[in-house]
């Protein structure tokens, strides 16, 4: 999953996707000429968003599917990762073997407003792999060997999720938050969720989201506009159109229960304190990427003083995970078992004092330059421009937000930055999860 874009990284836990069609619309002929940036409707209501990058001979394709974990039932976890795992499959083997041949990259992401399908390839290629996955995408193969298959690698992989105690934190501080929404919910189900879910359950969904009215396609290229805009309206012109699902209220709620223990076999302890965030808007993602760098995403934080001076953790992070109705804000730290109440007594005394007295003006001008450097570093390659047009546009943000997101972050002044960590760092709002053993362990052996 992507975070919020930060000094250190950009590429993370981070940001749920609602892939839905965006409202801004142009016409759907682009003008000759617009080669650099194109937004337009396929005639079956397919959103297309195109920039033309000479950069290498290489075309990126993205298929945004709105739903995700969010459009699951609530006894069907991991319905959403599995009927988009089927949508990937190539039921042709010497067609999978052409297309390893031809350089192809494929990868999948779900999360909790929808499904993300990623193709990249030589552009020399493009047209014949871009028709192929339309007729996947049209009638793919539901068949039980496939579906038994993707079940099992599903249960591998939420095993490997229980392994890794800051995921479980992570997962623990959604599932608190979002109790019984897809929101909170890891993207590979539950024993009993996947043993829940037939065939017919998979074709529901899978008719019900992947239609072209559901659907948006992020296309960078070095293909001129007319061929790259010919070849997508014969490939995925096929798909049929359908509407945009229409997504359930989420909001997200203060749980009851504020602290919560989660038993885990190891010397060390996860240490997390997570608040609700917002619906997302321009100016909220710009507040909250600034807050997650001026908290704890590396040196000079205010989280890394628990980790430098005072020695109470090995590891210290913050993360904004940011959706499209709501998100969290989480603040990490790995340390010794014996030192778990130590640790947390300090964590929460410098959230507290954040929220108490902001951020001054020196650090909300390194969050920005930090933020701003980041950005144009994450973005270097066509794939993660292209993923990042497709977030902002799947937030509500729409895709244009991409040119115009330094000048947000130099229009965020102290005292709208201040009042951003007021609203959120609530201590009243704050939920506590504990990862690790049940008491001290002993020396080792």
């Amino acid at each position: 999953m992507r975070r919020l874009p930060t000094a250190a990284a950009v590429i993370g836990l981070g940001l749920s996707m609602a892939l839905a069609a965006g409202t801004r619309q142009t016409p759907a002929n682009p003008p000759a000429g617009r080669a650099a940036e194109a937004s337009f409707r396929l005639d079956n209501g397919l959103r297309v968003i195109c920039r033309h990058d000479p950069s290498s001979e290489v075309t990126v394709l993205l298929i945004g599917i709105s739903g995700g974990l969010a459009a699951e039932p609530a006894d069907k976890p991991g319905l959403a990762f599995l009927a988009s795992r089927l949508a990937l499959d190539i039921p042709d083997q010497s067609k999978a073997q052409d297309f390893v041949a031809k350089a192809l990259h494929v990868g999948l992401d779900v999360r909790g407003d929808g499904a993300l399908i990623r193709l990249e390839c030589l552009s020399e290629f493009f047209d014949g792999i871009a028709a192929s996955y339309a007729r996947i995408l049209a009638d793919p193969l539901f068949t039980g060997v496939r579906i038994d298959g993707i079940k099992e690698y599903m249960s591998h992989q939420r095993r490997i999720e229980t392994d890794d105690a800051g995921g479980v934190a992570r997962l623990a501080q959604a599932e608190a938050f979002f109790p019984g929404a897809g929101y909170g919910r890891s993207i590979f189900g539950t024993e009993a969720g996947l043993a829940a879910i037939k065939p017919g359950d998979i074709k529901e969904f899978y008719g019900r989201l992947f239609v072209a009215g559901n659907m948006t396609l992020t296309v960078l290229s070095d293909l001129g506009q007319d061929s790259l805009t010919a070849t997508l309206r014969k490939s995925f012109g096929r798909i049929k159109g359908g509407t945009a699902w229409t997504p359930p209220a989420i909001a997200a709620a203060v749980p009851v229960e504020r602290r919560r223990e989660i038993r885990k076999e190891a010397l060390q302890v996860n240490v997390s304190a997570a608040f609700p965030l917002p619906a997302a808007s321009r100016r909220t993602y710009v507040l909250n990427a600034l807050l997650e760098n001026a908290l704890g995403r590396g040196p000079g934080t205010r989280l890394w003083g628990l980790r430098a001076e005072r020695k109470l953790a090995y590891n210290v992070t913050a993360a904004a995970v940011q959706m499209r109705q709501a998100g969290v804000l989480g603040a990490y730290l790995e340390t010794e078992a014996a030192k778990k109440e130590e640790a947390r007594q300090a964590l929460a005394e410098v959230l507290t004092g954040t929220w108490r007295s902001g951020l001054s003006a020196e650090e909300l001008d390194v969050a920005k330059a930090g933020l701003k450097t980041s950005f144009l570093r994450s973005n270097e390659t066509k794939l993660a421009r292209a993923e990042t047009l497709d977030l902002f546009e799947s937030l509500g943000l729409e895709a244009d937000f991409f040119e115009g997101f330094a000048a947000e972050v130099d229009a965020v002044t102290l005292d709208g930055m201040n009042a951003h960590i007021r609203a959120v760092m609530d201590p009243a709002q704050a939920h506590w999860v504990f990862v690790g053993p049940a008491s001290v362990p002993g020396p080792r052996p």
